[in-house]
């Protein structure tokens, strides 16, 4: 045989053997291929149960696809600590992924993409714990690598916190739910942080969040205590449901802490903050911080710094969830030590001009009940405000003032003397919109008024008694023979270290007071400014 033929007959057995290795390898791969359904299921049963230590139920699998494997899944839950009492820890309705070749051969330990379609988690209630097992002592030997996955993209999801158990005899508070349309998971594995990115619709007050941080890693003893850190954007919020107020509100901040309990750090801005029918709308500002119970959304505020204008007020207080799902509980605790009285009445009068300007100072208890209901009547609120200089912008009240001024100091006809600057101080108590004031004492040198009564926020009407304390005699309020006939009756009205102390009374409407003053029972009345129309 010759040189030639020998070299052929030795390639055609190379080729041969090559040939048949392929044939051979090939046939492996497509009877591997077509076993994988029910390999693949297994190994995601497997694996998840040993990364989150819970029992798995997973539907229908199917691989597809070759040589790039495709493989899709539906109805898969993990279970909390094999807990049948609970909700499936993770839900998800449809699931898929791709696979290379190799992954016939081996499990990956990276999967590139996977899309996720209605994921719900549900957080178990703050402690409850996985039960300890015989061997938790020791950690359990993982047969299998853990599994990463570099993306997840899932629509549809909802986030759950379950509440405690209640205690005999109260009623059970519903799960606290969060809607995520979209919902985009990087580095994605049991045992490390991941990053998340997601934008979810608030029900109460509607607007749009887009949130980003780092989730985990999982706390599988106890998911409530899972870590979690991140910022947000909140934008469009309409505060208009809230009864009493309204407005359009944007927030950003950060948040850290646990599920359970996260303290959160922001701002707000609402343009157009208003009271619900009355006022005008002005700007607000805030800085807060607050601490989030995210079992049930209970808030209690820190100290939050509200700038109203140009005005500063401190407030602290919580937002509590109501059994039986009424609704939430609002109650704040508030002072201003130096805001301006103009910036303030700017929610309670629609004019462009204040009628009052000064420096306030205010502290106050507000309560919003749980109501379904937008309505001003809802608030309560409990307070006090003082002004030791107020100063009113329209001429003719200074006027008016300033006369009043000069005849309560017993000099009618120096027009040198009396002042419109006034004093203003007040305890009073708001509920079902009506003002109602326990003390109310207005001062000017020389005289001043002490009130109780009510002021309706809507309709703006006026009903208040109480006393005129002049110091002078009433003689001395006026010159020539007026003052002459007068000082026969000046014994009856000196009272109580006061030259005078006359009834007086203010009704009608904000728009047009009048003025009442009662003598030997008689009552002479003056109306103060012209008719205006209503707000309403």
């Amino acid at each position: 045989m010759t040189a030639t033929g020998a070299r052929s007959r030795k390639w055609f057995v190379i080729s041969g053997i090559f040939l048949g290795v392929t044939l051979l390898a090939g046939g492996l791969l497509f009877w591997r291929a077509s076993k994988m359904d029910d390999l693949v299921r297994h190994l995601i049963v497997r694996a998840l149960a040993e990364q989150f230590q819970g029992r798995v139920e997973l539907g229908a699998v199917r691989v597809t696809g070759f040589p790039r494997l495709g493989v899709s899944g539906q109805d898969l839950s993990i279970h909390f600590d094999n807990r049948s009492d609970l909700p499936p820890l993770i839900h998800v309705d449809n699931f898929s992924f791709g696979l290379g070749l190799l992954a016939i051969l081996r499990l990956p330990r990276h999967i590139s993409i996977a899309q996720v379609d209605g994921m719900t988690i549900a957080i178990p209630p703050l402690g409850e714990r996985r039960t300890a097992g015989p061997n938790d002592s020791e950690k359990p030997h993982k047969l299998l690598p853990t599994i990463i996955l570099d993306e997840v993209i899932c629509t549809n999801a909802i986030l759950i916190t379950l509440p405690k158990n209640p205690e005999a005899g109260k009623p059970k508070k519903e799960p606290l739910e969060w809607d995520i349309h979209n919902l985009d998971l990087r580095a994605v594995a049991v045992n490390k942080a991941f990053r998340f990115h997601g934008t979810l619709t608030n029900a109460k007050p509607k607007g749009e969040i887009d949130t980003s941080g780092n989730f985990g890693p999982w706390n599988l003893d106890d998911p409530g205590a899972t870590p979690v850190t991140g910022s947000y954007k909140f934008t469009d919020a309409d505060l208009g449901p809230f009864p009493g107020i309204a407005g359009i509100l944007s927030s950003n901040g950060k948040f850290s802490g646990e599920i359970s309990t996260l303290e959160v750090e922001g701002e707000t801005d609402t343009p157009d903050f208003s009271l619900d029918q009355i006022g005008k709308p002005v700007p607000l500002h805030t800085e807060f911080s607050a601490t989030v119970d995210g079992t049930n959304g209970d808030t209690l505020l820190h100290p939050v710094r509200a700038t109203l204008i140009r005005s500063m007020i401190i407030a602290e207080g919580s937002v509590i969830r109501e059994p039986e799902n009424k609704g939430r509980r609002i109650i704040v605790n508030f002072g201003a030590p130096d805001a301006r009285v103009q910036d303030i009445l700017s929610l309670a009068v629609k004019s462009d001009k204040p009628f009052l300007t000064g420096n306030v100072k205010i502290k106050g208890k507000l309560v919003v009940p749980p109501s379904h209901e937008k309505a001003l009547e809802e608030l309560i609120l409990d307070g006090e405000f003082g002004l030791d200089e107020a100063k009113w912008t329209s001429e003719e009240v200074r006027d008016k003032l300033e006369a009043l001024s000069r005849r309560a100091e017993g000099k009618p006809g120096d027009e040198d003397a009396g002042s419109s600057v006034s004093g203003l101080h007040g305890k009073f108590h708001v509920e079902k919109a009506i003002v109602t004031f326990s003390s109310l004492t207005f001062s000017i040198p020389g005289a001043a008024v002490d009130l109780t009564g009510t002021y309706k926020l809507i309709g703006g009407d006026l009903d208040f008694n109480g006393h005129l304390r002049l110091q002078a005699k009433l003689s001395q309020t006026v010159t020539g023979a007026k003052s002459f006939f007068l000082k026969a009756i000046d014994p009856f009205f000196k009272k109580d270290g006061a030259g005078a102390v006359v009834p007086i009374s203010v009704t009608g409407t904000r728009e047009q007071p009048t003025i009442g003053v009662t003598v030997f029972h008689k009552t002479i009345e003056k109306k103060i400014g012209e008719p205006k129309p209503s707000f309403r």
